[in-house]
């Protein structure tokens, strides 16, 4: 179905931002399977699937696809045969556009454009049909703008639409990294569900080795733009997630052996960040485990960062989620690679998920922790949409905001001043602030306007 012979690609070349991405990269997907392509950051995981769909012209070797020489086809030729579900829950959709209108696109994606409307009732009870399969309740907002959804609304659009044609390939990049635990959770049993039933050939790119081993029947591993490890057959009905990782930690050895390490991997910006922030998120449940561990370990892998030990066993003192959100926010100040980010949120959720018990403490934090993230990987600005204000009604209440909130700025407003806390992204969360504050004694009722 999709033969990769040997092709390179080499950016920037002649100049002193010379990147050699991949070198002499050749796969062979026969139909109907899936391919997972695990590996550390600027490994060519996400150049290969960008060469695969035509984003740039690779340097050497061939393509074929579904029995085509694509190789030098532009990438809007090559999406007649690809789909593609990108990292960024943002893109794949038009925001402002409607569910209908957007799953029309994807009907029509390469037929010729006639007269005939796009929306009869007929095509709508076909959408309204896919969608419920969907288990979102989303059925009945066809008509719902789709940038009023959620992330996870949204990559499940995104996921239907890519494959509503059955196309000859499909491309999954790290489509839930940027997601909740529970919509990255729907989206991958969706995932599961559509290429089981379809039976589409698949191409994904992740850093879960957990989705690798759940999803793919064959794992490729890749560094420094080379294939470096391709598990089949009976090794990959073998292999565990822990089993990966222990890969991970051979080819760090062997580079630091060999003098290399330094250029292995960039050094992670924000280290005491973000040691600080996996500690903070152990604290919810006073708990670390082996598992947990591992996960922690897998990312200071893949960012170079010099780990404190760790030992499983029960944590003293329980985690403060207000200074939770201010590590997030220092880290974020330190204008991180995106990519990292995005990591981080990714290793956020699988770890949370690691006991298969999502706590209402782990599901509030993560639900604030993801919102801050997400708006700064996709550079949308500050989606905070719920503010807490203080107003205290009595002189003790007045005097006690002044002594435990020193550095807050009164606003004025008739009647008295008010005290803003801050904007936070989950409803919950929020909820939780008012607690806090409440329980300090601060204020004493709870409005929502």
């Amino acid at each position: 179905m999709l033969q990769i012979s040997g092709i390179s690609k080499t950016f920037n070349t002649g100049t002193s931002n010379e990147v050699r991405a991949l070198t002499d990269v050749s796969l062979d997907l026969v139909k109907g399977s899936f391919l997972v392509i695990i590996g550390t950051n600027g490994s060519g995981k996400s150049t290969l699937l960008n060469a695969v769909a035509g984003s740039f012209r690779v340097d050497s070797g061939s393509l074929d696809l579904a029995g085509q020489n694509i190789t030098k086809w532009p990438e809007h030729q090559r999406a007649q045969l690809v789909g593609r579900v990108f990292q960024n829950p943002f893109s794949g959709t038009a925001p402002s556009m409607s569910i209908a209108e957007n799953l029309a696109l994807a009907a029509r994606r390469g037929k010729r454009r006639g007269l005939e409307p796009a929306l009869n009732l007929g095509v709508r009870s076909e959408f309204k049909d896919r969608v419920r399969a969907l288990n979102m309740g989303l059925e009945n907002r066809l008509d719902n703008p789709i940038g009023t959804l959620s992330g996870g609304q949204r990559q499940a659009l995104t996921l239907l639409m890519a494959s509503w044609l059955k196309p000859d390939l499909l491309l999954l990049d790290e489509h839930t990294a940027a997601l909740d635990p529970k919509s990255a959770e729907q989206v991958i049993e969706l995932t599961h569900d559509i290429i089981t039933r379809d039976k589409l050939t698949t191409l994904m790119v992740t850093h879960s080795m957990q989705q690798a081993v759940d999803l793919g029947d064959r794992i490729v591993m890749m560094h420094k733009g080379r294939v470096i490890d391709d598990i089949h057959g009976s090794a990959r009905e073998r292999v565990k997630p822990e089993d990966l990782l222990k890969r991970f930690e051979e080819l760090r050895r062997r580079e630091q052996l060999g003098g290399s390490a330094g250029a292995f991997l960039r050094e992670a910006k924000g280290t005491a960040e973000l040691m600080a922030i996996f500690e903070l998120i152990v604290g919810i449940d006073q708990h670390i485990d082996a598992r947990e561990i591992k996960l922690i370990e897998a990312f200071a892998f893949r960012w170079n960062l010099t780990l404190p030990d760790l030992t499983e066993g029960t944590i003293g003192e329980t985690a403060d989620i207000l200074a939770l959100r201010k590590c997030v926010t220092s880290y974020l100040q330190l204008a991180p690679p995106t990519e990292q980010a995005t990591e981080l949120l990714d290793a956020l959720h699988q770890f949370v998920n690691a006991d298969e018990l999502v706590s209402e403490a782990e599901e509030v934090v993560m639900d604030e922790v993801t919102g801050m993230i997400m708006g700064y990987v996709t550079q949308s600005g500050d989606q905070a949409g719920h503010e807490v204000v203080i107003v205290p009604q009595t002189d003790e209440q007045k005097e006690r905001v002044a002594s435990l909130l020193p550095g807050i700025e009164p606003l004025s407003m008739r009647g008295g001043n008010v005290y803003s806390v801050g904007r936070f992204y989950s409803a919950k969360y929020a909820d939780v602030i008012c607690d806090k504050y409440i329980a300090l004694g601060l204020f004493t009722a709870r409005i929502e306007v």
